[in-house]
């Protein structure tokens, strides 16, 4: 079972409200996220909320997507990662996570990570563009446990620093594996490309 996990229970606070909610084009910046995974490659989608969850969770129209409620998410965002991997189903295989503030991800995108993870029986993927990292992450779900067991101080970066040697890279063209949207700036100029 491959399950994605995206993180969406921030308070927004460079943005000034929901940036989860915002209109990116017809859709909202979540809807766009939720698409991107939207995939039959992905057999379940968790969206971990926090702030204003209930506000956000009734604008969540996919059918597929499991609202996951994060009641630490105060203490950071490592606690909703932690969050997702508590509610993952026993029998999974492959770990997306996303970001909730990435609304130019590509579905291609997301399901070439997928077929590449399978194929080369990787065991942590992340995606390239331009030579920097991007998101979503990928990992074999066995290693769920090991990040939920981490101190909640700790970040997705100390999991992968334990792990180096067994981190694959993979060029995508998709710059939307980098694109983030924390501030008003960032989100006017990705608006009007």
């Amino acid at each position: 079972m491959n399950v994605a996990i995206i993180l969406a229970a921030g308070e927004s606070r460079r943005m000034g409200e929901p940036k989860q909610l915002l209109p990116f084009g017809s859709k909202t910046i979540l809807e766009c996220v939720t698409d991107a995974f939207d995939s039959p490659k992905i057999d379940q989608i968790l969206v971990v909320l926090g702030h204003k969850a209930e506000e956000i969770a009734t604008r969540i129209s996919h059918a597929r997507a499991r609202v996951v409620t994060n009641e630490r998410y105060r203490e950071g965002m490592f606690t909703s990662v932690q969050a997702g991997l508590r509610a993952l189903p026993a029998e999974t295989k492959l770990v997306l996570i996303g970001l909730c503030d990435q609304p130019r991800l590509q579905q291609a995108t997301v399901e070439t990570l997928v077929d590449e993870f399978e194929k080369k029986r990787h065991k942590i993927l992340v995606p390239v563009h331009d030579g920097r990292q991007g998101h979503p992450l990928l990992f074999a779900g066995r290693y769920a446990k090991e990040i939920v067991a981490m101190d909640s101080s700790l970040t997705l970066k100390h999991f992968l620093a334990a792990h180096a040697d067994e981190i694959a890279r993979a060029p995508v063209p998709d710059e939307g594996v980098l694109v983030d949207i924390d501030d008003r700036e960032t989100y006017e100029r990705e608006l009007n490309k």
